[in-house]
């Protein structure tokens, strides 16, 4: 009896406060809870992981500016098209500078605001406030949702899930009470949300399931459907940007050979991953690599799951709407990502739960309140349930933040999860910046191991062992490279460095000049090859220094250093007069530099004035 008295009294207690509450006091304690659980990630450095893509470019980097803007609205031929993205970025930079922690803070701080907004949108719905709350804090503290906040190159993520949940409120808002204005906005938080990403394209979809549950609009079909037309419009937009930019950066063509069966079957393997993700995150990794012959056990049992939860949403639509509108909002969300049309190397990823979840937590959450009903001992039952999970899933989710501290962890744990050559080679690239060669090294030739006919690898192996003064070796792999990618700029360059350092110079400016026809910076080759021949021409080998030389002012006409080197080796010769027309061609194309001061006096001394 005292065990029924005190749950009784405990169900009085949430009731009471869930009749005091405030929703838009609900909606400050949820943005600053997940603030404080998510904030951790401003102490995170930025990773070589797409971030640089972002944040180093100068028209970026620039702040707002109509150069910004222009960019920002013309970068069709990037992977995305996602104005309003950049936008965010230079916005960044317009107010904060280059600190990386306040590049972190608006990714956090817009992740907050969603789960705030999303916990307005589950009042939207019928939820009381506590349940409303407990729904957004299972959604914004799930450790798959720290890869969309923790990674500033996923700003995009974070910036469409604000907008899409924005969305979705105004437009109940509309329909409560239609107007223009209302539309309007609506209208607007749709499109903005396409500008952050492509994926919002699901949306008009996702609103038709709104029209069915909760709003129950079952009148005039052709005035639902014609609302949506502007934003399918835009959408349909988007989409043909989207498809322009990922052809043209080749993010489509990244992995051969795959059939319309494996995509198939990879599309429903990867929704059994994610429900299985959702389910038990743990041995969350920033890349999973693709899987193109996934066991038949795995298709079968994902369909199977599958299927079954479409039946018994479907059968209980009467009785819980919900349950077939959430599960409904998961499969359309998280469709643009399951590798039907295959966009980068990933198999799966956590960012691309971050709308599909947000279907699933309204389907169980709305269903374990059912459950409860108005029972007093599974109230409480449920109340301190969801509490418990809310309390684990922010200490993973705080885990899993840290991993984003820098690329060497991030890489290092994506690698102890399941080891792949792309994680390998990846945090290669990072332990080579740090100096630590060996280490690097080691990974490197794991890389080459699980995928040998992978030209970049061999190329950063050729680099690290130039570094350690292993010439033959740098020499093989830097030949393996140029044979599995002889069209690649990076191979040549690489195979051209190797021979300079060899002493092979004939070789070295037929390796840089291929590499200048595929497109390699010029600048950069024209440097290296001077500089190599004012090192040849120090140890008195001027007239092996001369070719190469020439070849650096032919690839770079205005460079400065290399037309000072040329006449210095004609004179080391004894070629006055050659060192005299030399200097005359120098200033003719870049001026009277500085740099020529001691020549002009040396030359005009033995020979007529030089021109000024």
């Amino acid at each position: 009896m005292d065990t029924r008295r005190r749950a009784r009294s405990d169900a009085a207690a949430l009731r009471g406060l869930r009749m005091r509450a405030n929703p838009y006091m609900a909606f400050g304690i949820i943005v600053v809870t997940t603030l404080l659980a998510c904030v951790s990630a401003v102490h995170g450095a930025l990773v070589d992981y797409d971030d640089p893509l972002y944040i180093n470019r100068s028209v970026v980097r620039d702040g707002i500016t109509v150069d910004g803007l222009s960019f920002a609205l013309t970068s069709v031929h990037e992977l995305y098209w996602h104005p309003l993205t950049w936008l965010s970025h230079e916005l960044d930079f317009e107010l904060f500078g280059a600190a990386p922690a306040a590049h972190h803070f608006t990714s956090v701080f817009l992740h907050a605001l969603t789960a705030g907004l999303f916990c307005l949108l589950c009042l939207k719905f019928g939820a009381g406030v506590y349940h409303a709350a407990a729904a957004s804090l299972l959604w914004a503290l799930h450790p798959l949702r720290v890869e969309s906040f923790a990674w500033v190159a996923e700003r995009k993520d974070v910036l469409c899930a604000f907008f899409f949940v924005a969305a979705l409120i105004t437009y109940i808002r509309y329909v409560e009470k239609p107007s223009r204005a209302r539309y309007s906005i609506w209208l607007a938080c749709g499109i903005l949300a396409l500008l952050s990403k492509p994926t919002a394209v699901t949306l008009p979809f996702v609103l038709l399931l709104l029209d069915y549950w909760p709003l129950r609009r079952t009148s005039a079909p052709l005035k639902i459907l014609l609302e949506k037309l502007p934003l399918v419009a835009v959408a349909g937009v988007v989409s043909i940007l989207t498809a322009i930019g990922q052809q043209h950066s080749g993010a489509t063509s990244l992995i051969k050979g795959l059939t319309p069966t494996a995509r198939l079957e990879h599309a429903i393997v990867s929704y059994g991953w994610y429900l299985g993700k959702i389910a038990w995150p743990v041995n969350l990794a920033c890349f999973y690599p693709y899987n193109q012959n996934p066991a038949v056990v795995g298709v079968i049992t994902s369909t199977c799951l599958i299927g079954l939860i479409t039946v018994v949403a479907f059968v209980n639509r009467s009785r819980w709407p919900w349950l077939l509108v959430g599960w409904l909002w998961f499969l359309i969300t998280v469709m643009p990502n399951v590798g039907l049309v295959q966009v980068g190397r990933q198999g799966m990823a956590d960012r691309f739960t971050e709308l599909g979840s947000m279907g699933l937590t309204i389907a169980i959450a709305w269903t374990a309140v059912a459950w409860a009903g108005a029972h007093p001992r599974r109230q409480v039952a449920l109340a301190w349930s969801a509490g418990t999970l809310i309390v684990i899933l922010a200490a993973l989710t705080v885990r899993q933040t840290g991993y984003w501290r820098d690329t060497v962890t991030l890489f290092e744990h994506a690698v102890a999860v399941e080891d792949c050559d792309y994680s390998r080679g990846n945090l290669a690239v990072a332990l080579n910046k740090q100096g630590r060669y060996r280490e690097a090294e080691v990974h490197l030739r794991k890389a080459i191991q699980l995928a040998p006919n992978e030209a970049d690898y061999h190329v950063n192996l050729a680099g690290i062992l130039l570094r350690t003064g292993r010439l033959e070796d740098a020499s093989v792999e830097a030949q393996d490279a140029l044979r599995l990618a002889p069209d690649k700029a990076i191979t040549a360059e690489t195979a051209g460095v190797v021979s300079l350092r060899r002493g092979l110079y004939q070789d070295a400016v037929l390796r840089f000049d291929q590499a200048a026809r595929l497109g390699f910076d010029h600048d950069t080759l024209a440097t290296a090859l001077s500089d190599t021949g004012a090192s040849l021409a120090s140890r008195g080998r001027p007239a092996d220094a001369e070719p190469l030389i020439r070849k650096a002012i032919e690839l770079n006409p205005g460079l400065v250093q290399a037309r000072r080197n040329l006449v210095l080796v004609l004179e080391d010769q004894g070629r006055r007069e050659e060192a005299t027309q030399a200097l005359r061609d120098a200033i003719q194309a870049t001026g009277r530099q500085p740099q020529y001061a001691d020549l002009i006096r040396d030359l005009e001394s033995v020979s007529s004035p030089i021109p000024r």
